[in-house]
């Protein structure tokens, strides 16, 4: 299994991980509920979920410039990576547009979004640009979409 493989198939774990828990933190309190005062607590652990996320991206941008600079990774990796981040676009900015849109659909009536959804919204847009990453990067690589 190829470096490429496994940093994809960590991040697409750990990123489905912070994502679930992202919306635990949101959904718990209730959306409308979240920025009450009493409920800092979910504030703050939402800032605590999605930390390990960017620490993980950090290393393996880290272990990726290693793995180019030493042989590890290769031209195949690259246009793999390329692929996977034209699809991670659509996808997630496909997702968010339905997101605002059923948003402001379903509150229509009362004229406002409990600001516990565009928490969720923006935290979770963060997480799911890596969850769609890893997972478009694993698809790719499986189906070889990339060597063509």
């Amino acid at each position: 299994m190829s470096i490429a493989r496994r940093n994809a198939i960590a991040a697409a774990i750990i990123w489905a991980l912070i994502l679930g828990g992202l919306i635990t933190a949101v959904i718990k309190p209730g959306a409308a509920n979240f920025t009450a005062p009493e409920q800092q607590i979910w504030r703050i652990l939402t800032a605590i979920i999605i930390l390990p996320g960017f620490l993980l991206n950090a290393y393996l941008g880290w272990r990726s410039r290693r793995g180019l600079r030493e042989g590890e990774l290769d031209e195949r990796d690259e246009a793999i990576a390329r692929r996977a981040s034209e699809a991670t676009l659509i996808v997630v900015a496909i997702l968010v547009y339905l997101t605002a849109i059923i948003l402001y659909e379903t509150h229509l009536p009362s004229g406002t979004v409990p600001t516990g959804w565009m928490y969720l919204l923006a935290y979770g847009t963060a997480a799911l640009i890596s969850l769609v990453h890893a997972l478009a990067t694993l698809i790719v690589d499986l189906t070889g979409a990339a060597d063509g």
